[in-house]
């Protein structure tokens, strides 16, 4: 019985708010709300125009230098009475008599305190407009240790606080009964995508007017393999995902792209990789502001920090998205009940898609649960470094090594660069000394069984010893141009990268077809 009922009661239910849709659409449609707003807005066109019109009709405006803007500014006022400027640069453009009739600031969340103050000085009334869920103002290291010895000095009210205020948060703590106004339209997002916004971070309150399409998926997750891959705020595994699958597999080729993540190194590797494309990548705070048609938020942490996880900073990443949002993060397993995670389970709740990124790395094994597996294969190809980073590229080595086309190729550990060089000509004092050592060598040797001539020189560079501004780093350019003089090509693999199969056989299928 018990069943019966709510099978009645949800078909009942159904059938009720059925006819209220019906009802409002209806509604609706007779409104015209369409056509009521382009009417609405031509209006107002007209009555601007007019305005405008009768003051300005037959009315000569002269050309002002940058020296009578000072001097004549009561005149200039008149023929330009609407003026743009930045907070800064308003109080000190025209003369120091001049007051606005109205100052209005936008994006004021991210208008620090002393050029808020410099605009509100001229003001003889202020609109403040800008969105205290969005991100304020950055301010440096530096900065808030001067500022903070100021605020301390003076023992001023908390909301004049330097560091931790932006002009809109200190004037909603001064003036908490001040007038406010919700501009609660939103025209930018896909439906689906500002709807996470809306719940999470407005209460409901947003009315959208963009309409639903279904030109792609509004939301996406890529998760990458587990792993340890984010290092020092970089994540190069989750760059390669953008590069190798997401955009090619969901068509993003001549798209409208963007690319925001927390960090300013992940954002210098993406700009880098993407230099020659219209792809744009800059850091969530540096996106404020702006809109693509896709987003892809890239980040980046191995375990979501409370950075990345900061609400202000997600909501302003996501509302970004014009038509699609696509979240990138580790496939680590995370318990943690954070904001990224509640925009995963929207995605997951809503049935958009979650993949799980194919690209792997051999060097994935380095990480903390894959001991067993990682003993495995070093069992199976036989432990011959005590770097068990080298011990899994030789396992892979001697699996490639295995397939038809390679047959001919076998590999020597840890071979001295002298041997390989017998001639120091073309080397200048310096290289023909670090040649010279016995400790100079390639980690792995590909040569040809057959004549006993060298193919191909490996490189195993862990992140961490082998990063940019170290010796060993050093090293390595002065290995790479030594043989680059003796055209000896040589393959690198980093701990932090991927597709390690793939680029050797690539590499050697390369060099065979030279031939």
């Amino acid at each position: 019985m018990i069943f019966i009922c709510q099978s009645k009661y949800y078909q009942n239910k159904i059938s009720e708010l059925t006819e209220i849709i019906e009802l409002l659409e209806t509604s609706l449609r007779n409104v015209a709300f369409d056509n009521k707003m382009k009417e609405y807005t031509e209006t107002s066109m007209q009555l601007l125009k007019a305005e405008l019109c009768k003051r300005y009709h037959k009315q000569k405006r002269e050309p002002y230098t940058i020296s009578e803007l000072r001097n004549k500014s009561d005149v200039f006022i008149k023929d330009y009475p609407v003026i743009m400027s930045t907070t800064y640069s308003l109080r000190q453009s025209l003369s120091d008599k001049i007051s606005y009739d109205y100052v209005i600031i936008d994006e004021a969340s991210q208008v620090d305190l002393a050029t808020g103050v410099l605009a509100l000085s001229c003001a003889k009334r202020a609109v403040i407009v800008g969105d205290i869920k969005q991100l304020p103002n950055v301010v440096d290291a530096d900065m808030q240790e001067k500022t903070d010895l100021v605020f301390n000095s003076y023992k001023l009210q908390k909301p004049y606080r330097y560091s931790n205020h932006s002009l809109l948060s200190s004037i909603l703590e001064l003036f908490p009964n001040v007038p406010r106004t919700l501009l609660r339209e939103h025209y930018r997002c896909h439906p689906k995508i500002i709807e996470f916004c809306n719940k999470k971070f407005y209460d409901n309150q947003l009315i959208v007017h963009k309409e639903y399409t279904d030109k792609r998926q509004p939301l996406l997750v890529y998760k990458t393999a587990k792993g340890n891959h984010a290092r020092e705020k970089m994540n190069q595994r989750q760059i390669d995902i953008i590069k190798e699958e997401i955009i090619p597999k969901e068509k993003l080729e001549n798209v409208d792209l963007g690319i925001v993540t927390p960090y300013r190194n992940q954002t210098n590797a993406l700009q880098r990789t993407f230099q020659q494309t219209s792809i744009k990548a800059d850091t969530v705070d540096k996106f404020q502001g702006r809109e693509n048609e896709v987003i892809i938020l890239s980040t980046v942490d191995n375990a979501i920090s409370e950075f990345t996880d900061n609400p202000n900073r997600l909501n302003v990443a996501v509302s970004r998205a014009v038509e699609q949002l696509i979240v990138v993060v580790n496939g680590n397993e995370n318990e943690s009940d954070n904001n990224i995670s509640d925009l995963i389970k929207y995605i997951e709740y809503n049935n958009f898609s979650v993949v799980q990124s194919g690209l792997n790395s051999i060097f994935d094994l380095l990480y903390k649960g894959y001991e067993e597996e990682r003993a495995k294969i070093i069992i199976n190809s036989g432990k011959i470094s005590e770097f068990d980073s080298e011990n899994l590229m030789f396992g892979l080595i001697k699996q490639v090594l295995a397939e038809d086309n390679f047959l001919k190729y076998d590999v020597l550990l840890h071979f001295p660069i002298r041997q390989l060089i017998k001639d120091f000509s073309k080397l200048n004092e310096q290289e023909v000394k670090y040649v010279s050592n016995s400790l100079t060598h390639l980690d792995f040797l590909i040569y040809n069984k057959l004549g006993k001539t060298p193919v191909l020189g490996i490189e195993v560079d862990g992140f961490e010893f082998h990063k940019d501004g170290t010796k060993q780093a050093d090293r390595d350019k002065m290995k790479d141009k030594i043989l680059e003089k003796y055209d000896f090509p040589i393959l690198r693999f980093r701990t932090n990268e991927s597709n390690e199969k793939e680029k050797l056989k690539n590499k050697l299928n390369e060099l065979q077809n030279s031939k």
